[in-house]
This record gives C-alpha cells, structure tokens and sequence, in this order.
C-alpha cells in the first residue's frame, strides 16, 4: 500500500500537477482576495469594510472553486490512468488487493487538497495580514471543521468521477459530471421548497424528486451547509453520513470496475 501510494505520488510530480495547482490556487485566492480586501459595504450612508469572517467566508469559497477543480483533474484523468488499455493489465498483475487502488487515489487527492488548503491559509495571511487569525470573531475551530467536511465532499466527487470515466470515457464524464452536479443542483432548490411550503409537503409528502434528492450526494445542500458551518460551527450529520456513505459506494465500484483489464477507447489518449 505505501509502495503504491509512493508510486502515485511520483506520478502527480511526474505530471506537474502539483507546480499547477500552486500557481493556479495562489493565483485565484490572491486576487480575489485582493478584490474582497476592497470591497465596501454602504448600509444607509454608513460605509463599512468586510469583518475577518465575511473575509474568511469568501476565502473559502474561492477554496471551493479550486478544491473543486482539483477533484475533477484528479478523478477524471489521473486516478483511472493506471487502468485503462495496455497499463490496466500491469496494474491487473499487482499482487494486491484491488481495495488499495482507491483508497491509495483518496490519500493522494486529500494531499493536493492539504496543499490548496495550505496555499488559501497563505494567501489569506498575506492579504489580510497574521494578526487577522488572533480576531476574537476568527475561530480555527470552525474552520478547521469546514476542512474536514470539504474534504469528505471533494473526495466524493472525486471518486464518482473516476468510476464515470472507467465506464464512459473522460470526456463523456466531463460533461455527464457537469449536468449531474447541475441537476443536483436543481433538485436542491426543489427540495427546500417543499420542505419550506407546507401545502406542498401536505400534497406530496415531499414528493418523489425530494425522496430521490436525499438518498444522492448532497451537493444542492453544499453551499447551504458551508455557510450554517461558518456562522455557526455546526456539521449537518445527516449529510455528513451521506457523503461518507457514498465514499464507501464509490470505493467498492471503482474496486468492482477494475477487476479486469479495461481497453482504451480509441477516441481518447
């Protein structure tokens, strides 16, 4: 398993993902950043500047967007490289568990992720400045907490991406990821709107899209489970349980599918 996951970690070098993903997030969090740091709120003619948390919630959400982005290079491209065409039958006569496959691709992809994490704290530090961290409304309880379920949630994605692109193709899985985080997306909006309207509830018992919706990956609850972390430092454990039980799906297909030596698509490198 080490050997592995020293192999893999050759790999992201090999590929300068790792140079990548420095320039790309210092670049994304600075500058905006930098643009957050300027921005002014006029309430009524009084004109006042972001606190530390409304700093630190736009910080994580530009986190996001490269997190985000970081869990698609990884799961689209480059954890099922090993095991397409002529490499999947090297990988096939590894003498160990096919378990070891995935869980090795989740600790490489949580290494980039520490490492986009690590770039945002930095880049936060340099805008805003050390003594920001000491703010008696800057609490590293809470974001260490947003941490942890961002991880979980991009490790999700990740893996269910990498399970798509063994079965479809990579590019196939760049759009059919896309339309389903849309999707998801939508039907977020529509179960908060039946569990709000209680007519509707009365009507449909949520209906069958919501009771669909809340058996898949929370992502239409992302954003609203972000922000309810941040301002009040609570996990939703529903959803938390969630996504830890997609991981353990997603592990046990991505095992499934690389049972036997996948071929490679003509169309695709």
């Amino acid at each position: 398993m080490i050997n592995l996951i020293i192999g893999n970690c050759r790999y992201i070098f090999r590929s300068r993902m790792i140079f990548l993903i420095l320039i790309f997030s210092t670049l994304v969090h600075v500058a905006g950043l930098k643009f957050v740091s300027h921005l002014t709120v006029s309430i009524q003619g009084v004109i006042s500047v972001l606190g530390p948390k409304q700093e630190m919630y736009a910080a994580l959400f530009l986190q996001l967007f490269t997190g985000l982005s970081i869990a698609t290079v990884y799961g689209i491209w480059m954890a099922p490289y090993a095991h397409r065409g002529e490499r999947s039958i090297l990988t096939h006569m590894i003498p160990i568990s096919k378990y070891h496959f995935p869980l090795c691709y989740l600790f490489c992809c949580a290494l980039l992720l520490a490492i986009n994490i690590f770039v945002m704290v930095v880049s936060y530090v340099f805008v805003f400045g050390l003594t920001t961290l000491s703010s008696p409304e800057f609490s590293l309880t809470i974001l260490a907490k947003t941490f942890v379920f961002e991880l979980i949630s991009f490790e999700v994605v990740m893996l269910g991406l990498a399970v798509s692109s063994l079965s479809f193709g990579q590019v196939a899985t760049f759009f059919i990821g896309g339309c389903f985080l849309f999707v998801l997306q939508i039907l977020g909006a529509i179960a908060r709107l039946f569990s709000e309207n209680t007519e509707l509830t009365k009507v449909s018992s949520k209906g069958w899209l919501v009771w669909t919706y809340e058996k898949l990956p929370p992502v239409g609850d992302f954003i609203f489970d972000l922000k309810t972390l941040i301002s009040e430092g609570k996990f939703n454990f529903e959803h938390v349980i969630l996504w830890t039980v997609w991981m353990l799906f997603f592990v046990a297909v991505f095992r499934w599918k690389i049972r036997y030596p996948i071929q490679q698509r003509s169309t695709e490198a």
